[in-house]
Formats: structure tokens, C-alpha cells, sequence
């Protein structure tokens, strides 16, 4: 019982790896509170903890060795807590916008150790399991966190943030039965020569940039897909909404074929999700109707949640187990520097071609998509050379 409610705790840290955008639907009402603030500056509490997650992530590990894993944890749902509740008891605009950086930090604190315990705790099918049943609670996760703050939104915006309420009893669940020294790896004691642990090695690099560039593209679903659906004239704004609310359940159905690409083809698993999101950008440029995006939009969701499992299982892969926490936030905080500067991509594209057109950043997308599923592939091919081989004594070995 004590062991299943540990890797409970573990997965459910997952749902704030995305909890940042669940109460976005609050803004038009926002609005109306706080008519004398710059809309641009309302619009801009959903991007802001962006920046305490890229921020946070990395030196996360830096207060994990001083002050252990778990209690690092710990403080990022605290405050995750504080911050996620204080725009429910206050109206003063600095301090909500002050509460959402402290939403990006508690996540910075805790997102990369969500991925990287399951690495570090689990081997072979039991690791597979977990990483595709983490991408399980982040897609319901996310979709249960944005219904109920649907539904306390009807009483009024603010009531919408008591829906963080839900870090207290995870933090429980962690305080209580997550082992004081999770997260803690035994030095090596033979003499092959290792990394420190904060080195991060240059395959580690390329996945990083992988991972940029991943959520770059992936991005222009958030910020385009609306635009596509109106200007083609085959749908409204709130169809556009209705679709892109079928990427968690999406996301959930990935985590679930991940367990079952990892098992099979697992030199392939970022390949093949890099395939479904070629296929997802490719059928959103063409499409005309909302049935045929509506299949778009699945292959997105299915495409992030293969991916992003990939990439930090391929981190245990690809590296030592000294290395995986700082390395698996390595490549995370470069996931979320690339959503972060999507939009301005996106403009890129727009202003040296002169066409401003959603469809054309969707094409453009989908080219991104295309080479980087053609270099996943190669990288497939040659997948046995990739891996960290060396024996260390106390050190996790990557399963081939």
C-alpha cells in the first residue's frame, strides 16, 4: 500500500507540469475587473510562469543536493498552494501578477523531479509503465484541473483559482510517503571515469535542442489553431476551443501507446511521435472542416504526450544516473523556452515570407516536423551507439 501510494504521489506531480493554463478561460472577465490594466498585460498572467519554470527548473537541482529532493518537492507545492489561491482572496492586480510567477517557480522546483524519479526508481517495463501513466495523469490531469475551474468560474473569476487547492493533498501524499532520501544516487566506486553530475553531456544537447524545436511547432496549435478554424470559415471560435479540449484526453491515449512503443519499436518511440505530429500539421494545413481538424488535433495531442515521454526516458538512455536529474532539466527548461518564444517564431515566418496566413505556420510546421522526424529516424538507426554504457557500481545501467 505504501508503495503504490508513492508512485501515486509521483505521478500526480505531473498534473502542474501544465496546470499554468487552466484557468485561462478567466480572463475576458479579468478584463472587465480591471479595465484600467493593459490587456496585453491580463493576457500575459498565462504566459508569466514560463518564466519561473525555465527559470527554476534547472537550479531546482542545485536545492535538491542542499536540502534533498523530497523537501524540494515539497516547497514547490507549497508554493504552488499559496500562489495558485491568492488571486481568490485579493484584487490587487501586482500581487495576482506576483502569484503567477510564484505558479512558474513551484513548478520550476518540482517538474523536472516529476520525470526524473520515475528514471531514477524504476527499470525496464515497470519505467515504461510509469512514464506512460505520467503522461496519463498530465492529460486527465489537465482536463479535470480546467473543468472544475469551469465550473467555479460560474459563481466568479476569482473563485476559479480555489481549483489549486488540489496541491495540498498531493503535498501530503508526498510528505508522508515519499522514502526522506528519494532522488539520492550512491557515488561510484570504481574507478571508471564519470561526469558530474551537473555536467551535461552533448547528446544530452542535441535532445535539448530536439526538445526546443519540438515545442516551438507544437505551440502554433495554441496560438493559431483558433485563427484557422475563422478564417476558413468552417467553424467558430468556441468549436476551435472544443477541439483543442480533446488534446487531454489525446494526451492521455499517448501515454497509453508510449507503453506500447516503448515496448516494441523503442529506438523508434520520438520518431513515431514525431510522425503523428508531420501527419497532425499536415492535415490542419489542409483542412476544411472541423471533423478532419478535429483528427488533427488528436495526433497533436497523442504527438506531445509520445514525445515528451520519450525525451526523458531517452535522458536515462543517453546518460548516467549521477547525471539524469540536472540533464532531464536541462531538456526540460529548453521545452519551455521554445513555447515561450513561439509566437515570435511564428511572426518570423509570417514577416519574411509576406504571408501572415494561420494555414501557411501550419506548413511551415509541418516542414519542422518533417526534418526533425527524418533526423529521430536516423537516430533510431543507430540507437545501440547512442546509449551510456558504462558499468559503475551503484549506477543504474541503461536496459538496450
Amino acid at each position: 500500500m505504501r508503495k503504490l501510494a508513492m508512485r501515486l504521489s509521483i505521478l500526480l506531480l505531473s498534473i502542474f507540469t501544465v496546470s499554468g493554463g487552466a484557468i485561462a478561460a478567466t480572463i475576458p472577465m479579468m478584463m472587465k475587473s480591471f479595465p484600467n490594466i493593459s490587456p496585453t498585460l491580463i493576457e500575459l498572467l498565462m504566459t508569466v510562469p514560463s518564466l519561473g519554470i525555465i527559470i527554476f527548473t534547472p537550479l531546482s537541482n542545485f536545492f535538491a543536493d542542499r536540502f534533498g529532493v523530497k523537501n524540494t518537492i515539497l516547497t514547490g507545492l507549497v508554493i504552488i498552494l499559496i500562489a495558485g489561491i491568492t488571486p481568490a482572496l485579493t484584487t490587487s492586480f501586482g500581487l495576482i501578477f506576483a502569484s503567477r510567477i510564484g505558479i512558474g517557480i513551484g513548478t520550476g522546483l518540482l517538474a523536472s523531479f516529476a520525470q526524473s524519479l520515475i528514471i531514477q526508481l524504476f527499470d525496464g517495463a515497470e519505467q515504461q509503465r510509469m512514464m506512460g501513466l505520467s503522461s496519463v495523469f498530465q492529460g486527465l490531469g489537465m482536463f479535470v484541473i480546467t473543468y472544475f475551474a469551469g465550473v467555479l468560474m460560474n459563481f466568479s473569476w476569482q473563485t476559479a483559482y480555489w481549483v489549486y487547492l488540489v496541491a495540498l493533498p498531493i503535498a501530503l501524499l508526498v510528505a508522508f510517503f515519499v522514502p526522506k532520501g528519494v532522488g539520492q544516487v550512491e557515488e561510484p566506486t570504481t574507478n571508471v571515469s564519470t561526469s558530474n553530475s551537473k555536467h551535461v553531456d552533448g547528446k544530452v544537447w542535441v535532445l535539448a535542442g530536439f526538445a526546443f524545436l519540438f515545442n516551438v511547432t507544437f505551440a502554433f496549435i495554441t496560438i493559431k489553431f483558433a485563427s484557422l478554424v475563422v478564417s476558413r470559415h468552417y467553424g467558430t471560435v468556441m468549436d476551435a476551443s472544443t477541439l483543442l479540449g480533446m488534446m487531454s484526453f489525446a494526451m492521455a491515449a499517448g501515454g497509453f501507446l508510449f507503453m506500447f512503443i516503448q515496448k516494441h519499436w523503442r529506438a523508434y518511440s520520438m520518431a513515431i511521435a514525431l510522425a503523428f505530429a508531420t501527419a497532425a500539421f499536415l492535415i490542419l494545413t489542409m483542412s476544411q472542416s472541423l471533423i478532419l481538424s478535429g483528427l488533427g488535433v488528436i495526433f497533436v495531442g497523442i504527438a506531445v504526450s509520445v514525445f515528451m515521454a520519450s525525451m526523458v526516458t531517452s535522458v536515462g538512455y543517453l546518460t548516467s544516473a549521477q547525471q539524469v536529474p540536472f540533464s532531464t532539466s536541462v531538456a526540460i527548461t529548453c521545452a519551455n523556452v521554445g513555447t515561450l518564444v513561439s509566437p515570435y517564431i511564428a511572426q518570423v515566418f509570417s514577416q519574411t515570407s509576406g504571408n501572415t496566413t494561420p494555414a501557411f505556420t501550419f506548413l511551415m510546421g509541418t516542414f519542422v516536423f518533417a526534418i526533425l522526424l527524418i533526423l529521430a529516424t536516423l537516430a533510431g538507426l543507430n540507437y545501440g551507439k547512442l546509449g551510456y554504457h558504462a558499468t559503475i557500481k551503484g549506477v543504474a545501467k541503461n536496459a538496450k
